[in-house]
C-alpha cells in the first residue's frame, strides 16, 4: 500500500502477484454439468452468485440414497507427485463440503465446517495417501475456498472430487468420501475447481475446454 496513493482494496489498485506460474488441469472449471460425473447427486447450472461476481455457482443437489454425494473429474496426473485440489464452496443446507485427490483406497481428503471455514477433518488411503497440506480460505459472501495437498500412488487415479457431507467428522468414509443417506435440500454450492502441481493453490485459473496455464 505504500506505493501507491491510498485507498488500496479488493478493487485495486494492483501491482505485481508474487507467485510461481500454474497450470489448472480441471476442465469445465466452472460448469459442472459438463464433463464431470455426478454422483449421489445432481447439478443444478448457475444456482448463485460466484466469488467474481456472476451467476456462476452450481448446486450440488444432494439425492435421498445411501451413497456418496460428489462430482468428479479424472485429470492425467503423476504418481507419487504432490499437487493441490481446490474448488470454492458454500453451504446451501449440507453445512459441511470438501475435497478429495484420488480415490478408493489410494487418495487424501479434507473435511471443512462451511459455516465457521475451519477444518473439521482429513482423510488418507489406507494404501497410499501423503497429506501435504489442507486448508480453507474465506473469501466473503459465505464462500469457501477449500483445498487439499499432497500425492497418492495409484497410476490413473488422479480424481478431484468435491463433495458434501453430513458431519464434521463423517462416520463412514468410502472411497474418500463421506457415505451416508443424503437429506433433500441439504446441498452445497461449488465453483472454480482447480488442480494443479505443488503443495499450496494458487490463484484461480479459469479453463474450459482444455488446460490453462
Amino acid at each position: 500500500a505504500s506505493i501507491f496513493q491510498p485507498p488500496v482494496d479488493a478493487s485495486g489498485p494492483f501491482g505485481y502477484l508474487a507467485e510461481k506460474a500454474s497450470t489448472n488441469l480441471a476442465l469445465q472449471s466452472e460448469d459442472f454439468t459438463t464433463t464431470w460425473v455426478a454422483q449421489g447427486s445432481t447439478i443444478s447450472a448457475n444456482a448463485a452468485v460466484a466469488p467474481d461476481g456472476t451467476t456462476t455457482m452450481d448446486r450440488l443437489v444432494v439425492s435421498a440414497t445411501l451413497f456418496n454425494h460428489n462430482v468428479y473429474q479424472l485429470p492425467t496426473t503423476t504418481i507419487d507427485t504432490n499437487y493441490t485440489a481446490s474448488v470454492y464452496m458454500k453451504d446451501d443446507g449440507a453445512g459441511f463440503g470438501g475435497i478429495c485427490f484420488g480415490s478408493g483406497t489410494n487418495q487424501i481428503s479434507v473435511v471443512v465446517d462451511l459455516s465457521t471455514g475451519l477444518v473439521t477433518d482429513t482423510e488418507i488411503g489406507s494404501t497410499s495417501g501423503t497429506l501435504v497440506a489442507s486448508g480453507c480460505e474465506d473469501v466473503g459472501n459465505g464462500v469457501y475456498r477449500v483445498w487439499v495437498s499432497g500425492s497418492q500412488s495409484l497410476a490413473n487415479n488422479g480424481y478431484i472430487i468435491p463433495f458434501a457431507s453430513n458431519a464434521a467428522v463423517p462416520p463412514v468414509f468410502s472411497n474418500g468420501r463421506p457415505y451416508y443417506t443424503g437429506v433433500l435440500g441439504e446441498d452445497i454450492l461449488i465453483w472454480g475447481a482447480q488442480a494443479e502441481l505443488g503443495t499450496y493453490p494458487t490463484s484461480y485459473i479459469a479453463t474450459t475446454t482444455t488446460a490453462v496455464t
